[in-house]
């Protein structure tokens, strides 16, 4: 089967996987979620923020070992199929396919905040075209959408960053006390903490875009620890404004327009707005649309859907079909009107469940690629490997519960159906794909092994 993966093109340096990384991490969540943290919190938020940081960098260590040791394009479902089954890893891109319904998101989010400027902005219009703006873009090669991406992150990053300057001197330091940080208890402290991991999450990406960069060994995990490092501080410093200018009571469960009405004038209020909230979600749609398909190119030379399906466009090295079939889920909750609190909660809590696959899958390198594993540029002793990785799923599946057990009813049978529904098609298409695959055995285990990008 002729390896698609393969033509896409080596473009990416350790500037470009930073500014990717970073326009995935800094999105929707700090715009939505701070002031739902400080409604379960009080002031605890900044100190939130603290230990989200430090629990998405645990879950992301696995991921960048994975990196430094296999890089490879669709790397999360690679190292799951590859590492622990076939099987185990088609499973994983279902769920992980499906879990990026909030791809919709950032486009209807983008719509609202427009309209907030505007009033009479047409919501479903303007989610549409923007959606199918950041889908044309893609299709034109990576380079060109990092070349894009870099420049939103830019302005993105000023914007945030005149929020906390403008705003720091403002702030009223006597809130931070020890008995305000815990106003709710130690439980819904520990909910906040585990809403924010998602604001503070999204690094990983880069390791589906091994395939595509210039030095993927080192960058790879030198791009999680910059741009982890990067977004804590800044995160910090969000949370201490948000927290501190206004009261407690005048800020939870709001956005952060508030707060920064108060501390900016006018022009650099409508650029926090533009900048910092419509820029991060249209950052986010942008890196999403570059990455979110390496899985499923892989799973298409593997023979679990249709060779044709992950065909690479020649001239610009993008997979154009996988594109399309993105961006058509992507359309697809925007004219049904289905609403946001339902397409996040339903793909945050699949996207909590696939994550634990590619984690699990680190406890295998030592034993199954040791020498690539002692010449690797970031490694551990494998017994701190396996501990890091307990630690990590550990705090996916906590996680996990304090977000799944808010759903309803309807959406956690909507789950269960959809794992059902995966694991038939894996044992229906897996037998097939057996017997098809016997004859290249060879071929397919020297891939493997060097895991090409």
């Amino acid at each position: 089967m002729v390896n698609e993966e393969g033509k896409l093109k080596k473009v990416l340096g350790l500037r470009d996987s930073i500014g990717i990384a970073l326009g995935q991490i800094i999105g929707a969540g700090i715009m939505s979620i701070t002031g739902i943290a400080i409604a379960l919190t009080g002031s605890g938020v900044p100190l939130a923020f603290v230990l989200s940081s430090v629990f998405m960098l645990i879950i992301t260590i696995p991921l960048a070992v994975l990196g430094s040791v296999l890089p490879a394009t669709g790397g999360m479902y690679k190292y799951t199929s590859r590492l622990l089954s076939p099987n185990a890893g088609f499973v994983y891109l279902i769920l992980f396919t499906f879990g990026h319904l909030t791809i919709a998101v950032y486009a209807i989010s983008f719509a609202q905040y427009l309209q907030g400027i505007m009033p009479d902005t047409p919501i479903m219009l303007v989610a549409f075209t923007v959606l199918t703006f950041f889908y044309l873009i893609n299709l034109f090669g990576i380079k060109f959408m990092s070349s894009l991406g870099k420049v939103l992150v830019a302005i993105k990053l000023l914007s945030l960053l005149v929020f906390i300057v403008w705003g720091i001197s403002e702030v009223d330091y006597s809130v931070f006390h020890p008995a305000e940080i815990f106003p709710q208890g130690i439980g819904s402290f520990l909910t906040a903490v585990g809403i924010t991991s998602f604001a503070s999450g999204g690094a990983y990406a880069v390791v589906e875009l091994g395939g595509e960069m210039k030095r993927p060994q080192r960058d790879i995990p030198l791009t999680i620890f910059i741009s982890s490092g990067i977004v804590s501080l800044l995160y910090i410093g969000i949370g201490i404004v948000a927290t501190g200018v206004l009261p407690i009571s005048e800020v939870a469960g709001e956005s952060l327009s508030d707060v920064a009405r108060t501390i900016l004038p006018n022009p650099l209020f409508l650029f926090f707005i533009i900048g910092g909230a419509m820029f991060a979600l249209a950052s986010t749609l942008n890196v999403t649309f570059s990455w979110v398909t390496r899985g499923m190119l892989v799973a298409c030379r593997d023979g679990w859907l249709p060779s044709s399906f992950g065909a690479v466009n020649r001239r610009y090295g993008t997979p154009h079909w996988l594109l399309t079939f993105y961006y058509l889920l992507g359309v697809i909750p925007i004219v049904t009107g289905v609403s946001l609190t339902t397409i996040s909660q339903l793909g945050v809590g699949i996207l909590l469940i696939s994550s634990i696959f590619p984690v699990l899958s680190a406890v295998q390198l030592p034993r199954k690629y040791p020498e690539l594993y002692r010449k690797a540029p970031f490694t551990m002793k494998p017994s701190l490997l396996y501990a890091i990785v307990v630690i990590a799923v550990g705090l996916l599946a906590f996680q996990g519960y304090l977000l799944l057990s808010r759903l309803s009813a309807p959406l956690i049978v909507g789950n269960i159906v959809l794992v059902a529904a995966s694991i038939v098609y894996v044992q229906l298409v897996g037998k097939r794909r057996i017997n098809k695959q016997a004859s290249n055995a060879a071929e397919s285990n020297s891939h493997d092994i060097k895991l090409l990008q």
